[in-house]
């Protein structure tokens, strides 16, 4: 038997087409994301990075063959379009500078080997030196005026920039090993300030295997010890809060992290980029990422996944910088800068790499 004819009203064969043509849509990416060279036309050796803003950074090193040849700051407010050196000359015998570190577009420091010299800037442009400084000590700043800086088991404090250091704290602390109690001192690796008030510092591993964890909340006047990283016999390379409760701590390929302002620590999932310099770096609390050599690993759930790749650039990455959740720099040997972009889909540019997209645009 012939079925019935069914009549269907042309509207409603109007709202299921145009229902699959958005859902089409919808499935079709509109953006990417792309690394692009950027880099500096010279064979350089560049050693670390920062960024203030998407546009506004500074990357330093050497254009020499050692650390006695062509120390060089670069800055660029293009997105690294053009690079301007600020301070040293790639033919000069200049010695290498090290260790950025800004807390706007005005206030930076950068370490200088050869005898050990700290130089910072307050426009943004031009450079002084200030006090003597082991070029590979962690250091950060708070403030414009009020720094730290980490050497051995030492804490030290600046209230002018930089300029005059005072110790204010040495660790020692009494730790159970097989039984039996131990006197030992604690070798600070690195330090944090999410705010003017609070900071941390993390030593490596003691002989209990736990690393010891320094904290201030009177704007580095007083420390005490009281905290732990349970098994982190790796030792403690790196140290980022990103609020006063927040914060992560790097072993040689393995990251911890507190919610409570290193009260308690869960050593988190995943694979991580090994070595002993790379640093974490967050873009907001949400988005961030830890970049070494070939390998990266990031997040953009605040640290509680990561996602690990490997990232194919003509050289290794040295350092990187993460000034926002779409935009992102990495840099390495032979003047290599790269540039992390979320881009609309049908964007091309010479030498560009395909990205993994770490957060939605």
């Amino acid at each position: 038997m012939r079925r019935p004819y069914v009549y269907v009203p042309i509207a409603i064969w109007l709202a299921v087409l145009a229902a699959w043509a958005q859902q089409a849509q919808k499935q079709i990416p509109k953006y990417k994301a792309i690394w692009e060279p950027v880099n500096y036309p010279q064979d350089a050796e560049l050693g670390d990075v920062f960024f203030v803003s998407a546009e506004v950074g500074w990357v330093v090193g050497m254009a020499g063959s050692d650390a006695g040849d062509g120390g060089i700051i670069l800055h660029t407010a293009d997105g690294g379009q053009h690079w301007d050196v600020q301070l040293g000359n790639p033919h000069s015998a200049t010695r290498c500078f090290f260790n950025l570190f800004f807390l706007d577009a005005r206030h930076g420091w950068a370490t200088q080997a050869g005898g050990g010299h700290l130089v910072r800037t307050t426009d943004g442009e031009t450079w002084e030196e200030i006090s003597k400084f082991q070029a590979d000590e962690p250091y950060t700043f708070a403030t414009p005026d009020v720094g730290f800086d980490v050497h051995g088991d030492e804490i030290y404090r600046t209230a002018d920039g930089g300029r005059n250091w005072k110790l204010v704290f040495t660790c020692h602390d009494k730790v159970e090993v097989d039984g039996l109690m131990r006197d030992v001192g604690c070798r600070f690796h690195s330090i944090s300030c999410p705010t003017a008030q609070a900071c941390y510092a993390a030593s490596g591993a003691l002989p209990n295997n736990n690393a010891a964890i320094a904290a201030t909340e009177d704007g580095g006047l007083t420390w005490n010890i009281s905290r732990y990283v349970p098994n982190a016999g790796g030792g403690d390379y790196g140290l980022l809060f990103t609020d006063a409760k927040t914060g992560f701590m790097r072993g040689f390929a393995e990251i911890w992290s507190t919610l409570d302002g290193a009260q308690t620590w869960r050593k988190l999932p995943g694979t991580f980029p090994g070595g002993s310099t790379p640093r974490i770096r967050f873009a907001d609390r949400e988005v961030g990422w830890l970049a070494n050599g070939r390998d990266l690993a990031y997040t953009s759930d605040g640290g509680k996944h990561w996602n690990a790749i490997e990232v194919r650039l003509p050289a290794g990455i040295n350092s990187s910088s993460l000034p926002a959740r779409d935009r992102g720099y990495v840099v390495g040997n032979h003047g290599m800068v790269y540039r992390y972009r979320v881009v609309p889909v049908e964007y091309t540019a010479k030498g560009m790499i395909a990205a993994p997209v770490i957060a939605a645009k």
